[in-house]
């Protein structure tokens, strides 16, 4: 006599990245101001919540020199609220503002890079390059996180616009 069990696993439950979980996502904007005007913003990263709109709170754990270690709580995802744990990395030399996501349903990098407008003495271009494992997000969901990421970030860059053009 034979016994067969069949065991099911669903898609989300195995905890490994793969090469489809990776994503690369780019969106840049020029602002009307020189860069000392758009770093004093963006440098700026405890008030990421005024311009990051799933930006709910940010908890400082730790600060060393140019690094703040935080925890901060985003509005995304399904359950309305999703925590992560971040260390953020300010280089004024280079003008770069450096995120490493460690935990949470997305992990990785966000880099924010000013430079001075080639096109315009008066203006500045940010950049921003995130490179996240979407592993934590099952696998139907990470369109809409993606199509979400692309969506805050350019909300973000229009807001940081909007407090710098205003001004």
């Amino acid at each position: 006599m034979a016994i067969t069990s069949v065991v099911m696993t669903s898609v989300w439950q195995i905890p490994q990245a793969t090469a489809s979980s990776l994503e690369e996502i780019k969106a840049s904007r020029e602002i009307s101001a020189p860069i000392d005007q758009v770093w004093n913003v963006v440098s700026d990263v405890d008030n990421e919540t005024k311009y990051w709109p799933t930006f709910k709170t940010i908890k400082n754990i730790n600060m060393t020199a140019n690094t703040t270690e935080r925890e901060v709580t985003l509005v995304a995802g399904p359950s309305g609220e999703t925590i992560t744990h971040q260390f953020v990395t300010v280089n004024p030399e280079q003008f770069v503002v450096e995120t490493n996501i460690t935990e949470g349903p997305v992990t990785g990098t966000r880099i924010l890079t000013l430079s001075p407008s080639s096109s315009n003495t008066n203006a500045t271009r940010i950049d921003v390059l995130w490179n996240v494992d979407m592993s934590g997000i099952p696998i139907f969901g990470r369109g809409f996180a993606k199509d979400g990421i692309m969506r805050t970030t350019e909300e973000a860059l229009s807001n940081i616009a909007t407090e710098i053009e205003v001004k």
